[in-house]
């Protein structure tokens, strides 16, 4: 068993740098601090030991934004309670490496697995027992989406069956809780060079632009919109909320239909028209599901609709997503029409 879970544990530390490599440059880091409970091997417990605790430190980081491979550097204290008042507790002063992956992009909910190797010293009684053993851990794990909009902490859970080559060897089922916090995300890859300016000569043939905002007389219906106002495809100003009609998802799915991907480009040339505009785009879902169930579909959908928009070409710094499950219908929820208007993407101004 022990040559089995080396091999394993050796096999996804090697792959964890090769796929570094392939993808250096989309990484996002984050790192975390969690409280630990161990349920001591039966031949700990035979040690007198009750059970175990302590906290875990790590910082982590994932090869690809949208989740897949990663790893993770731990260092762990923990702390074996004998729970006897004359007895000395045991200590163990662990580290290692972790392969994970991530099934999601850690800015909604998030589960994770994980296979890992590393180290521990152990003190314990007698003192001639000291010393360093091999270490070795498999679990799962869940990162919520951020608790804050202006503080980007989230909450991880994991449960993880970890082995200890001390003695005769332990495998202990341990727990963590804690929280995540990110550390940096790749920025997204350069904009393609701009085309070269083309003269353009002013013609008396009905393309003029009286009023300078971009709309041609023709097709200008508010043709006295004052300079630098912001306008629409119409020419008429534009609203705080403007609602991404036709927008749609698969079912029970994030991933856009391809129809609503060539909808989203007009909103593509109007976030590149006006680069100091700084928008959220905002999911909302249906009242069918659970709250926090449609709170989680809303948060994934919009970061969706942020993706399209960055790898069309879109700075992430002027854009943000943020989901408001079906907290905010625009109509009833009692009808298959009013359910399909609320599910909906919206683009709201901020500045």
């Amino acid at each position: 068993m022990r040559k089995f879970l080396y091999s394993a544990l050796a096999l996804a530390a090697v792959a964890t740098p090769a796929q570094a490599m392939a993808n250096a440059s989309a990484w996002s880091s984050y790192a975390a601090v969690l409280g630990q409970y161990i349920a001591p091997d039966d031949d700990r417990a035979a040690t007198d030991v009750d059970y175990g605790g302590g906290v875990g430190f790590l910082i982590g980081a994932m090869f690809e934004r949208d989740g897949g491979l990663g790893f993770e550097i731990n260092v762990d204290l923990d702390t074996f309670e004998t729970g006897s008042a004359t007895a000395t507790d045991f200590y163990r002063y662990g580290f290692g490496l972790d392969a994970t992956y991530s099934f999601g992009n850690r800015e909604a909910l998030t589960p994770f697995v994980m296979v890992g190797l590393g180290g521990g010293f152990n003190d314990v009684l007698p003192d001639d027992d000291d010393g360093l053993t091999a270490t070795g851990r498999i679990g799962v794990g869940l990162v919520t989406a951020p608790l804050f909009r202006d503080f980007p902490v989230k909450v991880r859970a994991q449960a993880l069956y970890g082995y200890d080559d001390v003695g005769e060897g332990y495998w202990e089922p341990e727990l963590g809780i804690g929280v995540e916090m990110p550390l940096w995300t790749a920025p997204p890859p350069p904009l393609p060079p701009a085309k070269p300016q083309v003269q353009v000569v002013e013609v008396p043939t009905g393309l003029l632009d009286d009023d300078d905002d971009g709309v041609i007389n023709d097709k200008d219906r508010c043709p006295r919109t004052p300079p630098g106002t912001r306008v629409n495809g119409d020419g008429c100003e534009l609203q705080e909320i403007l609602e991404l009609k036709g927008v749609t998802f698969e079912l029970d799915a994030t991933r856009l239909r391809p129809d609503a991907q060539s909808l989203l480009d007009w909103a593509v040339k109007l976030l590149r028209r006006y680069p100091d505009m700084q928008v959220e785009v905002a999911g909302h879902t249906d009242s069918l599901g659970s709250n926090d169930y449609n709170q989680a579909l809303s948060e994934a959908r919009a970061q969706t609709v942020v993706d399209y928009f960055v790898e069309t070409g879109v700075r992430v710094s002027q854009i943000q997503a943020r989901g408001y499950g079906e907290t905010q219908p625009i109509a009833p929820n009692d009808t298959p029409t009013g359910r399909e208007r609320n599910r909906r993407v919206e683009l709201r101004v901020l500045n």
